[in-house]
């Protein structure tokens, strides 16, 4: 028996006897498990040191669907989380935090559908409270830097890529040795570093030949926040806070 199997082996005996049936015509729990896993892989996000995987999980069904689970909720979601914290292990994904999964009723979703927000993020102490980075601003405001800051490529190359970056130094440039690789024609091999103040993450050009940018203005170092574009020559990136939702 493989793990997928050992783990809807689990989920049915969970849900056997009478509750059990009427699971025939409603989604059934290792489908909400499939679903979780393939968000998870699909979310992934590169740090200076590890594979980050998103921990923080919310889950919407169709209110009808979600009251199939409601005598069971609590056991369904600590098997959901033991089994996304598993297979980030087996695949060798860093996860930040433990792994949350809510499951919640939404008249939006249709029958059957299983839609799923995903963020990876600090937790506050089990306590059983909502999902705040996944409903709404993260604690501490727009500018808290609690785990380090994200980069998401806008230009260049590497359109589109994510990486992470920690508390900790770390040196942005075209050569491999550097924390960061950006990759342009406009990027020095040692353009710039990232270092850390009480104010949060600084931006600082390393004497590179084109130039460092914040919000479009050229700078010798500025204290970067979610949101702020940044550029090094003519590559662009946005800036955000880890604990950001993924698609």
């Amino acid at each position: 028996m493989n793990v997928f199997d050992r783990f809807e082996s689990a989920l049915e005996r969970l849900v056997e006897g009478g509750a059990g049936k009427l699971f025939h015509a409603s989604v059934q729990p290792a489908e909400i498990g499939r679903r979780l896993e393939r968000t998870m892989a699909v979310n992934l996000l590169i740090s200076v040191d590890a594979t980050l995987a998103p921990n923080d999980f919310l889950v919407a069904l169709n209110p009808t669907d979600h009251q199939r689970f409601a005598d069971f909720l609590p056991a369904l979601r600590r098997h959901l989380e033991e089994w996304l914290t598993e297979r980030a292990a087996v695949h060798g994904w860093t996860l930040v935090d433990r792994v949350r999964v809510g499951i919640v009723p939404d008249v939006a979703v249709p029958r059957r559908d299983i839609r799923v927000k995903a963020a990876v993020a600090d937790l506050p102490p089990e306590s059983g409270q909502s999902f705040g980075a996944l409903a709404g601003p993260q604690r501490g405001g727009p500018g808290a830097t609690p785990r380090g800051i994200g980069l998401r490529v806008t230009s260049g190359p590497q359109q589109g890529q994510v990486v992470l970056i920690p508390r900790q130094p770390a040196a942005i440039g075209r050569a491999p040795e550097n924390d960061v690789v950006v990759l342009g024609e406009d990027v020095s091999r040692r353009h710039a570093r990232i270092e850390w103040d009480p104010d949060g993450a600084r931006l600082v050009d390393l004497g590179s030949t084109n130039g460092v940018f914040v919000n479009g203005r050229r700078v010798a170092a500025a204290i970067i926040r979610p949101g702020d574009e940044v550029r090094f020559g003519s590559v662009a990136a946005r800036v955000f806070a880890p604990s950001r939702n993924l698609r």
